[in-house]
């Protein structure tokens, strides 16, 4: 009996094994009969009203457990419990019935209602139509945010440095070094850098005078309680369906999604069905299976599945335990450009406006705040606002992303803006997306009043009068190469209109290759076309062979081959070498560049008959942390520093793969780490010594962005040995006392006969013993090791 429903003991002795389909109403069915009316000699006792019934249940094929159902007159209930575990829906216009304390609903208001009773089982088969039960969510559980593992002080320093001689046909050759480089500081409390460009370092060339400028100085704090980021210093301002991005320098604070792994803020489109009896359903995006899911009987939707993006078609293969199929087809579309119902993105700055960025250190314009807000309305419509409040401009305006039918996205913006010199102004924009697997295509038109400013506009600058776009791409298939089209208008105040034309064929050749056809022609203010045809063959994963021909009008044509080794991630060489005529003239490049786990090494070559260059390169990082340096390649993720305490040349995994090595300290850097993220580093156990102990030869960091952390890895080293311990009466040490080295927190335990295994022992050890109150000291001296027994040694008395 379940859930403390009445007990009750009914004898079904006398039932006759026999089975009744009963629909949604039925004549009442009389009580057992007693044995006095079996032979007449009594008369037939009243026909009862209202009886409880214990009975096993299946619903729709699927056990439903053990339940007791109450007949009154004629008419199947079930308590109010059972609805819930059921899931089935409970209608409101049903009203319950009370029978010994407790409600019960009909079975006969719910859809689809049939019963099969089998008294002789004690059993009932309850059949109800798919739409009854409840809808099954098929939600993908909310990431939990990992903890973030505390940051260690550290210091970075990224550098880019390049000599370039060149020498020309008739004029004087010219020499430069020049060098890109960026200083960080990491913390707690977040991360500043700064970057500077250093240009004619020597002065050996005449073209400039020798500079250093900076470029940008920020302080970034991430606040993951809330997902937002804390700018200071310089920083461009975030824009969303219109506008321009202004770099300023000032603060910023804004939401910030990426500080949770895995979230994303588009909707994800629903996919429903409903299944006559538990199934499985599979799901087909475009035609590639995705996912297989289990679900109960009901409708059901399948929200889960994050890779639904852009759009495209869902095929859901519903099929039950006896095999049957049920095929469900449903369009989907999301957007980037949409945000989840609910959701809000934004962003505000205060500062002023950058100027000269790159040929000046400080130079700020008008000052000025902005904001921006973007909120999920539902998942198909998202809207936004923005404004800017500056000393001489202020604009202003509204945007909407809608998504459109044929699974298409309708962009649409208006703003208005005023300016002390340019007086007022509008603009307005209209955008159309769509893309798939077969169409890609999106048009958008701006168009602005001569009034019309935005901040960091240049003074006299004039905005575009109307700006024209539209392209097209269709891919048959995945083997039949793609076609391409497009279209730029734009009609400016100040130097007229000019119109461009481009299209593009491409087909597959071998495996993996490539023949693009393509052409281009622009009209208005200047004019001009060309036609070209490349070719890409891939030779191996990381080698490949290319080749260019384009003609221009006036006669002009131009055309290289060339081959390449690219490396991506890995240590080693690489190189390019490429032939070819320009402009009439001959001529040849060809690069070799060698990459370790220190850095980037490049040398660079090009010759010409007006013209002969050589360019040498460094690319790398350096990162000061817990007292040691580090050459590295280019710090742009989070890094640790991992500590085996005396042991060198010890690999450090990441990814399945080894990063590092420790070196003489037994530390080493581990470049690349996945901010905010869980990040497995390993050690490689077959480079440890035989006798070192570790509790784990793994650990997991969550480093902030662009921050170091540390990861200690203590090691245990030293001989073991099995040790005869007695006590100083002759006994053997009792079995269960605790033995300890001096000086290591390690506890070893006696086993029988006084026998204890000791790690981490020297040639002449103290070790203490202890058993509840009572404890001794006694000292063991090792023998000389033989690696293929285990050292015994003893006994040693220890008196308590």
């Amino acid at each position: 009996m379940r859930r403390g429903h009445l007990t009750l003991i009914i004898s079904y002795a006398t039932w006759t094994a026999t089975t009744l389909v009963m629909p949604s109403s039925f004549a009442q069915t009389a009580a057992p009969a007693s044995p006095e009316t079996a032979t007449g000699t009594v008369a037939a006792n009243p026909p009862q009203t209202e009886r409880l019934m214990p009975l096993a249940v299946v619903i729709n094929n699927t056990a439903g457990g053990q339940w007791v159902l109450l007949e009154r007159s004629g008419q199947i209930y079930a308590p109010e419990e059972a609805f819930v575990e059921w899931r089935l829906n409970r209608h409101t216009g049903v009203a319950a019935v009370e029978y010994r304390g407790q409600k019960w609903l009909p079975l006969s208001a719910v859809p689809g209602y049939e019963a099969k009773f089998n008294y002789a089982e004690q059993s009932v088969e309850l059949t109800f139509s798919p739409k009854a039960f409840e809808a099954t969510h098929l939600t993908e559980q909310a990431s939990i945010r990992p903890q973030l593992t505390p940051a260690d002080p550290a210091m970075f320093v990224n550098y880019d440095l390049s000599y370039t001689g060149s020498a020309y046909r008739g004029a004087t050759g010219d020499r430069q070094l020049g060098a890109l480089t960026e200083l960080g500081l990491s913390s707690n409390a977040g991360v500043l850098t700064s970057s500077f460009v250093g240009q004619n370092l020597t002065g050996s060339s005449q073209a400039q005078p020798p500079a250093w400028r900076r470029l940008e100085t920020t302080f970034t704090r991430d606040f993951l309680d809330s997902d937002t980021t804390l700018k200071l210093g310089d920083s461009a301002t975030r824009r969303g369906t219109w506008g321009r991005p202004v770099y300023f320098g000032g603060v910023q604070a804004g939401s910030n999604f990426g500080l949770m792994p895995g979230f994303i803020s588009q909707p994800i489109p629903l996919i429903a069905g409903t299944s006559a009896a538990p199934s499985t359903v599979e799901l087909y995006v475009n035609d590639v299976l995705r996912q297989t899911s289990t679900v109960p009987t009901g409708p059901f939707v399948l929200d889960n599945f994050p890779l639904l993006t852009s759009s495209g078609d869902a095929r859901m293969v519903v099929r039950d335990a006896l095999g049957r199929e049920t095929i469900i087809d449903q369009p989907f579309f999301t957007h980037p450009n949409l945000l989840e119902k609910g959701l809000t993105d934004w962003s505000m700055e205060a500062g002023a406006a950058r100027n000269s960025l790159g040929t000046a250190n400080f130079s700020y314009g008008q000052r000025f705040v902005s904001g921006m807000a973007r909120h999920g309305f539902s998942k198909n419509l998202t809207l936004e606002t923005q404004g800017e409040l500056g000393q001489d401009t202020r604009d202003a305006g509204l945007g909407v992303d809608y998504a459109l039918p044929f699974q298409a996205l309708g962009q649409m913006a208006l703003s208005a803006s005023h300016d002390q010199t340019a007086g007022s102004g509008t603009d307005w924009t209209l955008g159309l997306q769509r893309s798939s697997l077969r169409h890609t295509y999106s048009a958008a038109i701006e168009e602005a009043s001569v009034g019309y400013r935005q901040i960091g506009l240049g003074p006299g600058t004039l905005p575009y009068k109307r700006q024209i776009s539209g392209n097209y791409i269709y891919t048959p298939s995945e083997t039949s190469g793609s076609l391409a089209a497009a279209v730029a208008r734009i009609a400016s105040y100040a130097t007229g209109t000019m119109t461009t034309y481009s299209g593009n064929y491409t087909t597959h050749v071998g495996r993996g290759g490539a023949l693009t056809y393509s052409f281009a022609r622009v009209t208005g203010g200047t004019r001009g076309f060309t036609l070209g045809v490349s070719l890409l063959l891939p030779i191996d994963p990381q080698t490949n062979f290319t080749s260019s021909v384009t003609h221009r009008d006036g006669g002009q044509t131009d055309g290289y081959i060339s081959a390449s080794k690219n490396l991506g991630n890995d240590n080693g060489a690489s190189w390019r070498a490429l032939s070819g005529s320009r402009g009439g003239y001959a001529y040849g490049e060809g690069g070799l560049y060698y990459q370790t786990d220190h850095g980037l090494l490049t040398t660079d070559a090009s010759a010409s008959p007006l013209q002969q260059t050589v360019r040498l390169g460094a690319q790398g990082g350096i990162v000061v942390m817990g007292g040691h340096a580090f050459m590295t390649r280019r710090v742009q993720d989070s890094f640790a520093l991992v500590e085996v305490p005396g042991y060198a040349d010890v690999g450090v995994n990441f990814q399945n793969t080894t990063w590092a090595h420790t070196d003489k300290d037994g530390v080493a850097l581990l470049p690349r780490l996945l901010p905010y993220q869980r990040n497995s580093v390993q050690l490689n156990p077959g480079e440890l010594p035989i006798n070192a102990e570790l509790d784990s030869i793994e650990q997991v960091v969550v480093p902030a962005a662009r921050s170091g952390v540390k990861v200690v890895f203590p090691v245990r080293s030293g001989r073991g040995a099995l040790i005869h311990v007695t006590l100083e009466n002759g006994e053997d040490a009792p079995a269960g006392a605790i033995v300890t080295l001096d000086g290591d927190k390690e506890e070893f335990y006696v086993a029988r006969h006084g026998q204890v295994f000791v790690t981490g022992m020297h040639d002449r050890n103290a070790l203490h013993m202890q058993l509840d109150d009572k404890s001794c000291t006694f000292e063991i001296s090792l023998p000389p090791e033989n690696p293929n027994e285990i050292t015994r040694a003893g006994p040693a008395t220890c008196k308590w």
